[in-house]
């Protein structure tokens, strides 16, 4: 009672609550709108899309929001005549159309649309049928190709052309014979004469009916004249022969979209390989070196032994080998009328034995032979050597290797290099009865290898008329000779495609050997250069032009100036007396030897020559900027010789880089390195502005020099 008394009174308060005076944002409803307004738009875009890839032409707003979807342009549904007066009314001609599949019920029709000259094809147009209209839905515009593409089959032939980059236009289309009628291919083409060969060159071309779309796969050329043709087993093939020996491309067909065509290699191979080479690796060694029946009986050898594990990899590359092997196979069995003929079209074919006998059974076809397989020098060397990697122990083989030799430089280099590749008492034998020249040194040098150096001596110092026997120097052409000549007789107008030269002699050969021209008389030196004058011949790069006629001399402090006619040759031009240089495109290059694994024989089981090639490779790696492995790796790419060049027992290496180097590493082609039997680096030209063209001939008394050539200038170094 006290309590309550106590409390303040309480007074009830009222909360009045008033409503929002806006709206309430119906957020949820909101929410199922947008999405349903999402769906809605994919599925107009997926309904819209499925209609654009159905009828890529027909109407669709999403070819007007995103016009790269299709092509720049859409054309009307046309009559074959709207289509001709189209094509008029742009200033334009076209060929004969082309009907796919068939005339009577066509699917597609293709024009070729013709340049200005009325015969090359500029751009190809397609239409589809639609009805009685057409509806153009595809124009591509046709390149022309490089005519450094076409003569490519033609390279490092008899029928090699100089080189041109101009360009070669297409004037034919027409449906590929043998193709796929679900998916036609056409062949654009064009023939162009270069000298006795007709190439025939051009473009493959795929249509994809369901898209509309021509898709330009492959560019080809033929120096047999033949279109590419399809193989039963889906394959193309484009003969690119030249003479006797048989060169194919072969291409499978990918079947992606757009389909691709890939050319089928012999250089990859499809199986890792062994610590001993199989019968696939030796197989695949051989048909590099175009030893085509020998690799086409092991490369089905190794497909009867891999059973199961063979490949369709390998079966592509067996088919190539065998399309090169039936060509070669049966060129041997042909009716020739020159006995020669028959002995190359065994040596094409790889048998060498055969080759032999033939040869054997008429020495009288020495001489003719040897010229004949100096022209295929290059090729058959090939051949030779890469037999000689599978089979090292082949007496034929080894025989003809010797004979090349003979071919390129002389029975004396043949006769070493037979000898040091086999002892064989018999194999030597063979070769005394088989060249004339080898019977007399061959017993000199078993008699008395002191007589034999002695009488190799004497042969190369059998005096001359006159005491300078050789000579380099730089041809410039010129107009008049000018006064201040010394000369026997008076000088007359040179003959219609000859003119006059000024030679710059740089180096010149006496009795003591090779050095710069010293102060030297005129009249002595016209007195003195009686047999030199009569052997001068000019040269382009390292090809011998023609021979010279010497008119006369010009004396000026140290240096010496001929005068003389000869044909008129564009670019840098070098004279030289004949057999004063060895020049390198004419050494016989071999692979170079493989430097010792790292688990290879321990370093006191290791020989001095395997020591010094370690030594040798990693300075060429040095020299090149690459790694241990990348050096390995571009082994196939060099080329080695050994040359006595300073004199003593043993000689020296030369190691050059190939002209088809592997790009990844961007090698410097052509470039050379000289090492001692030591390993020590003589010289080399990597990195720098010059290259090594020649070599001077070693005489007793000094070692060989190197003739460069720097800024389109020749000079002599020692080494």
């Amino acid at each position: 009672m006290g309590l309550s008394k106590s409390n303040p009174s309480v007074t009830p308060v009222k909360l009045l609550v008033s409503r929002p005076s806006g709206r309430r944002i119906p957020w949820q409803l909101l929410s199922w709108l947008a999405l349903g307004s999402g769906t809605a738009l994919l599925i107009a875009v997926i309904i819209s899309g499925a209609r654009l890839i159905v009828d890529p032409y027909g109407p669709n707003w999403l070819k007007t929001t995103f016009p790269g979807l299709t092509n720049s342009f859409e054309a009307v549904p046309q009559t074959a005549d709207e289509i001709k007066a189209d094509i008029r009314s742009q200033g334009l001609t076209s060929g004969p159309p082309i009907a796919w599949p068939e005339i009577s019920q066509p699917k597609a029709w293709f024009y070729p649309i013709l340049g200005t000259d009325g015969s090359s094809i500029q751009a190809l147009w397609v239409y589809r049928v639609q009805g009685h209209r057409l509806q153009r839905v595809e124009q591509v515009a046709v390149r022309s190709l490089k005519e450094s593409f076409i003569t490519t089959p033609l390279v490092g032939t008899a029928s090699q052309v100089a080189s041109v980059d101009s360009n070669a236009t297409l004037s034919s289309v027409s449906l590929m014979p043998g193709s796929s009628t679900a998916r036609p291919w056409l062949l654009l083409e064009g023939q162009r004469r270069y000298g006795n060969t007709v190439m025939r060159y051009g473009q493959i071309l795929n249509y994809q009916p369901d898209t509309y779309r021509l898709h330009r796969l492959l560019n080809w050329s033929s120096s047999t004249g033949q279109r590419p043709q399809w193989q039963h087993s889906g394959q193309l093939v484009i003969d690119q022969t030249v003479g006797l020996r048989p060169s194919f491309l072969l291409y499978r067909l990918v079947t992606s979209d757009p389909p691709k065509l890939q050319e089928i290699s012999l250089y990859s191979a499809v199986y890792e390989p062994d610590t001993k080479p199989s019968l696939y690796d030796k197989a695949l060694k051989l048909a590099q070196g175009a030893v085509w029946s020998h690799s086409l009986q092991m490369m089905q050898s190794a497909k009867e032994t891999l059973g199961p594990d063979w490949s369709p990899e390998a079966e592509t590359q067996l088919a190539l080998i065998r399309l090169h092997a039936e060509r070669t196979k049966a060129q041997t069995k042909q009716t020739w009328s020159h006995p020669q003929q028959h002995i190359l079209a065994y040596l094409i074919d790889g048998q060498w034995a055969q080759a032999l006998s033939t040869l054997e059974n008429d020495l009288a076809l020495y001489d003719t032979i040897l010229k004949r397989i100096e022209r295929d020098f290059d090729t058959l060397w090939r051949g030779v050597t890469t037999h000689l990697q599978v089979h090292p122990k082949d007496a034929h083989a080894q025989l003809w290797g010797a004979l090349l030799v003979t071919a390129r430089q002389s029975s004396e280099i043949g006769e070493d290099w037979l000898t040091k590749k086999t002892p064989s008492k018999q194999t030597l034998e063979r070769w005394q009865a088989l060249n004339p020249d080898a019977s007399e040194p061959v017993e000199l040098a078993v008699a008395d290898s002191s007589n034999q150096a002695s009488t190799a001596v004497a042969s190369t110092t059998t005096p001359r008329q006159g005491q300078y026997v050789g000579l380099v120097g730089q041809a410039k052409a010129i107009g008049t000779p000018g006064n201040g000549w010394l000369r026997s007789q008076t000088l007359s107008a040179p003959i219609p495609g000859q003119t006059w030269y000024q030679i710059e002699v740089q180096l010149i050969q006496n009795r003591a050997g090779w050095g710069r021209p010293t102060s030297i008389d005129a009249a002595n030196f016209w007195a003195e250069s009686l047999s030199l004058r009569r052997q001068v011949q000019l040269f382009h790069y390292d090809q011998p032009a023609a021979g010279m006629t010497i008119h006369g001399v010009k004396a000026h402090g140290s240096g010496i100036t001929l005068l003389a006619v000869g044909p008129q040759i564009d670019g840098t031009a070098l004279a030289a007396t004949a057999n004063s240089l060895q020049w390198l495109s004419s050494l016989v290059w071999q692979p170079p030897p493989m430097p010792l694994a790292d688990n290879g024989p321990a370093i006191e089981a290791q020989t001095t020559a395997d020591i010094a090639w370690a030594q040798i490779a990693e300075t060429i790696g040095q020299q090149l900027g690459l790694t241990p492995e990348q050096t390995l790796q571009i082994y196939p790419y060099l080329h080695h010789a050994r040359l006595d060049l300073v004199g003593g027992t043993n000689k020296e290496h030369l190691v050059t880089i190939g002209h088809n180097p592997l790009p990844d590493f961007n090698l410097p082609p052509g470039k050379t390195m000289i090492f001692s039997a030591a390993g020590e680096l003589l010289y080399s030209d990597v990195d720098q502005q010059q290259s090594l063209l020649a070599l001077t001939a070693k005489d007793t008394k000094q070692p060989a020099a190197l003739l460069i050539e720097r800024a389109g200038r020749y000079d002599l170094t020692g080494l």
